[in-house]
């Protein structure tokens, strides 16, 4: 194990398998010696919550009472190691040692085949300084010790993977960026960072267009946008991270937004971002309504990505439909869940190229032009309904519509099998339903996403998988009544 740092206040440790963060250094009353008070990553972990015979040494972030205990600094405590060092471990191999071990011949087609140059390649491997993405991902990083020799050998490196490390401070990250000015791509994700982040921190002028910030729910949206702007980033990503209140922020250079997985349901604070081009919200199931628009409102955005959130009102994309949006994302939502969907948003949408992930060709976009003309005599609230009109001419009469619905539509069983247990249901599917938008039927008749499709359109019993969620039912014969799709667990 390395030997103690000079200032161990605030380092994350690992000893004995349990792990934590170091909030004292010094004397506890009634013991000789000097004592390390940790707070433990296992809440119920420790003996008490940083308070000893009535006196408190530190505090703590967790409000278990069981949190915290003190430990002398020994020998098994595991400090981490620094940046260079990692990168040596990672990537400098022992020529002597990998020589015994390399083929000297390879089993080809035709026979063997003599091994030449695997040496060259792990010698130009193990070159430092011709590296241009550092990957460092889960080897107990904590920062830099030699910012001049981190420098010369690391000097090209301009993407850095340093997630699930033994970062706690911005501090820390800083020293690393001074040392590797030309990293242009940051990955901090997963490491011990807590709110307040700049506290009795000084600024300097870096510089990282794409950073990201996953899994750190000891983070708050202010500190997060602190990064950001510090690092005058263009690209952030801070998803899986619990978040669910945003706040405004000086964010003038943000071009691309993620936000993944946590568990908001009001983007306004982001409507005033000069330059944010793309938004990606999936996963966050309480955002149900997109906001009405206002002049100034997300004057760039191109990209939307709305996919697995709770979005349930057309009036969501009505409002969409005001913005520069060419790139929309609905899949697993209320709102994709329909057959109509991709017609509803097709024609509510006259600008979107691309949606769901497919491109929307100039055929495509007139028969869903027209189908929305349709669906639009069933009731109110469709936009767009003059100037599609013009367009396309006005809907058929209704007995027409029903005779041209009606050969659109197939009645196709769906078998759902779960070990030896089947159960099936006869649904009207449109023919040219494209498999991703099958899969959420599926998915709520499984009670479960981890299936296999496969269909039999004959009588016999040939069974061919529907492998390309691009596809349409049509595309696999499903054109008339009888087809048989079946779900495997």
């Amino acid at each position: 194990m390395p030997p103690a740092p000079a200032d161990p206040l605030g380092r994350w440790i690992t000893i004995d398998g349990d792990s934590g963060i170091v909030r004292y250094v010094g004397p506890v009353a009634g013991s000789s010696g000097s004592w390390l008070g940790v707070e433990w990553k296992d809440s119920g972990r420790g003996k008490h919550s940083g308070a000893k015979d009535g006196k408190q040494y530190f505090t703590c972030k967790s409000t278990n009472p069981k949190c915290a205990s003190f430990i002398r600094s020994v020998d098994r405590i595991d400090w981490g190691q620094s940046l260079i060092e990692a990168a040596r471990s990672r990537y400098i191999v022992n020529m002597t040692e990998i020589s015994a071990h390399l083929p000297q011949t390879i089993d080809g087609r035709r026979g063997k085949i003599e091994a030449v140059g695997f040496e060259k390649v792990a010698t130009e491997q193990s070159d430092l300084s011709s590296l241009e993405v550092l990957g460092l991902d889960s080897l107990k990083v904590y920062g830099v010790d030699d910012v001049a020799e981190t420098r010369a050998l690391l000097k090209n490196v301009r993407t850095l993977l340093l997630a699930r490390n033994f970062f706690t401070e911005w501090r820390q990250i800083q020293d690393v960026l001074l040392a590797l000015p030309n990293v242009d791509e940051l990955d901090i994700s997963a490491n011990h960072f807590q709110s307040p982040m700049f506290a009795d921190a000084e600024s300097s002028d870096l510089n990282v267009s794409t950073l990201r910030v996953d899994t750190s729910p000891g983070l708050t949206w202010s500190d997060v946008c602190g990064i950001a702007s510090r690092l005058h980033a263009q690209s952030l990503s801070f998803g899986w991270s619990g978040l669910s209140l945003l706040q405004s922020a000086s964010l003038d250079l943000l071009e691309e937004l993620s936000l993944e997985y946590n568990h908001i349901s009001d983007i306004l604070p982001l409507a005033h971002l000069p330059r944010l081009r793309s938004l990606n919200l999936r996963g966050n199931v309480e955002f149900v309504k997109f906001p009405a628009i206002q002049p100034s409102m997300f004057p760039c955005l191109e990209s939307l990505n709305l996919g697995y959130t709770g979005v349930s009102s057309w009036s969501s994309i009505d409002n969409i439909a005001q913005l520069p949006v060419r790139t929309l994302y609905l899949g697993y939502t209320p709102l994709g869940e329909s057959n109509s969907s991709r017609a509803m948003a097709i024609g509510r949408l006259a600008n979107i190229t691309k949606l769901d992930g497919t491109l929307i060709s100039a055929e495509e976009r007139t028969e869903m032009e027209r189908y929305y003309l349709i669906l639009s005599l069933q009731g109110e609230g469709f936009p767009r309904l003059q100037e599609l009109i013009a367009k396309h001419g006005a809907p058929r009469k209704p007995a027409v519509i029903e005779a041209k619905i009606k050969s659109r539509l197939v009645s196709v069983t769906i078998q759902v099998f779960r070990g030896h247990v089947v159960s099936e249901t006869t649904k009207s599917l449109l023919k040219s339903m494209l498999i991703r938008q099958l899969n959420p039927i599926v998915t709520r008749l499984a009670k479960s996403r981890d299936f296999q499709l496969f269909v039999n359109t004959s009588a016999d019993d040939t069974w061919v998988p529907l492998d390309s969620d691009t596809r349409s039912l049509s595309f696999y014969g499903v054109e008339n009544d009888g087809a048989v799709i079946r779900a495997v667990l």
